[in-house]
Parts: structure tokens; sequence; C-alpha cells
């Protein structure tokens, strides 16, 4: 009785959810010109169903993987599913800051503007790694590629008057009180937290990008997609792994269900600038993500990282 009531009260609410997503889907086919929108994590999962819908509305969606071969691929099968709209797929692995600066150049290079930036790609690893750049490979791949490729977009961005939106979690309450270790010590390795610091980092870029830009035009959301069973646990320890895909079955969404709220940011005005969102709506994240020095001390901290590694 106690799960029926509970996927009772889950069907009720994504209905409604779909039914805000369906109202500004419509509005959205009344504008006059194909937006150009970027996809990262477009591979499977909600990145995927993002890509596909977007494309479903007429946009021109580009999409980055790990090789180029895959990237064609991909973009191929989202095209085909979409039957509108314009795939493209560019070589990008956000663990490796060389490839993002290529990605970068080649957006910059084909297009006159963007009007939507999705960081939606994520890594989960079971163990403790470092990204070919020697970043710690939550931190680098979740936050610094996605950092560094929104600083790279950065004048096109502002003078579209874009739209980026960062696929956070609700894993961002999982970070203590002391708030992030950047020294990212192994000796106390404990996933949940550092990939938490990770998804904390994607909110405070968000804030930050909408209190420094915001005045020119350009907006910045974070939001929780919901509890779903993608491929980002791939590396985890198989008794872990499955105990979360129960919990997923049990209580958590489809993919095209949880790409609801990430489609809500990209796309309605009553969307909330800055803030972080779930179900399609505003909500609560850590009280540590409304600190304003907190969050200038990591983009800093994120900058200095990137001038270390790149020539930015």
């Amino acid at each position: 009785m106690f799960y029926y009531s509970c996927s009772r009260r889950y069907r009720l609410r994504t209905k409604k959810i779909e039914r805000k997503f369906s109202f500004f889907q419509r509005l959205f086919r009344l504008l006059p010109e194909e937006l150009l929108v970027i996809v990262t994590g477009a591979t499977s999962g909600i990145g995927r169903v993002c890509a596909v819908e977007l494309a479903k509305l007429g946009a021109k969606v580009i999409i980055g993987t790990r090789d180029q071969r895959r990237a064609d691929e991909i973009s191929q099968a989202i095209q085909q599913e979409a039957l509108s709209g314009k795939v493209v797929g560019y070589h990008l692995d956000l663990s490796e800051l060389s490839t993002v600066k290529v990605f970068a150049d080649q957006v910059l290079h084909n297009e006159t503007r963007i009007d939507i930036l999705l960081n939606n790609a994520g890594a989960a690893p079971g163990n403790h790694a470092l990204t070919t750049d020697g970043l710690e490979i939550h931190f680098g791949t979740n936050h610094l590629g996605h950092f560094y490729l929104t600083q790279l977009l950065l004048p096109l961005l502002i003078r579209s008057k874009a739209r980026v939106v960062n696929v956070s979690s609700w894993a961002n309450y999982f970070v203590p009180k002391s708030g992030i270790d950047y020294n990212f010590p192994s000796s106390s390795y404990l996933r949940g937290i550092t990939y938490g610091q990770s998804k904390l980092a994607q909110i405070w870029h968000s804030r930050e990008l909408q209190r420094r830009y915001g005045e020119q035009g350009l907006c910045a959301y974070s939001l929780h997609p919901g509890s779903i069973n993608t491929e980002i646990l791939r590396e985890w320890p198989i008794l872990l792994k499955i105990s979360f895909q129960m919990i997923f079955y049990l209580f958590g969404k489809s993919s095209y269900r949880g790409a609801q709220t990430s489609l809500y940011c990209a796309l309605s005005d009553k969307a909330k600038p800055g803030e972080f969102h779930a179900d399609c709506k505003p909500a609560k994240a850590n009280s540590l993500a409304y600190n304003e020095k907190l969050a200038k001390e990591c983009w800093d901290f994120s900058d200095e990282q990137i001038k270390k590694v790149t020539d930015l």
C-alpha cells in the first residue's frame, strides 16, 4: 500500500510537470527563428532526451561526446528520432580541458550566437581518480570542464543573451558545513561527498554567472533532475550499483520525466535566474549554496586551476 501510494502521488506530480512542459513547448513553436542549443552528455539519459526534444522544436542542437565517431553516430540517431531541427556532433571530453578548447573553438568558428548552453554531462566513478589534467575527477569533469566551456563561450553567450543551465543534484546536500575541501585528499575519499562537492560547485557557478552577468542579459540556472537510473553509476561496485538501481526502480523517474526540469529552465519564462530548481519550480539547496563568499572562492579557485592547465 505504501509503494502504491507513493507511486500514485508521483504519477500525479509528473503529470503536472508534463503539462507545464507541453505549455511552453507550444509557446516555443511560435518562435520565429531557429535557436542554437549546446547539450553536453547527450549520449544517453536526460541529456539525450533534451537533445531530442529541443530538435523536435526546430532548434539546431550541438552535442559533445568523447570521440568524433561516436558524436557522428549519436547526432544522426537523435536527428532520426527528432525528425526536425538539425543535430551536429563534436568531440568533447570534459575531463580533458584541451578537448573543451577545441570544441569551443569549433562552435565559435561556425556559429554567430548561442541561445542555450545545457551543461548536463556528469561523472560518478567508483574510486578516487584524477582527470588527464591531474584534477580530482568529479570536480574536474562535472564542474571545471563545464566552467571552462562556459568561460570560453562567455562573450558569445552574453552577446546572445543566452541561458546557461547547469544540471546539478540533491547530492549538493552531502557537502558538510565546512564546505568544499579543495585539496580533495584521497586518504579521506567518500564518493558521495566528493560527487556532492562538484554538484554544489555547479550551483555556485550558476549563481555567480547570474550575479556577474545577469545585468547584461545572461540567465543562469541550476537544477536537480530527479533520481534517474542512468549510466553515471556504471563504474560503481556491483552491490552498491544494484542497491541504487532498486531505489531508482521504486521511486525514480524515467529519463524523459527527469529531463523536464532541464527543459523548463532552458525554455520557460517562469524559471528563476540564479536559482536552484526541481520538479519544474524553484527549490531549496544546501544552505552553503547561498553563501556569496564561498561562491566567489569557488569561482576564483576554478579560474586558477584552469589557468594552470591552459592558456586562458
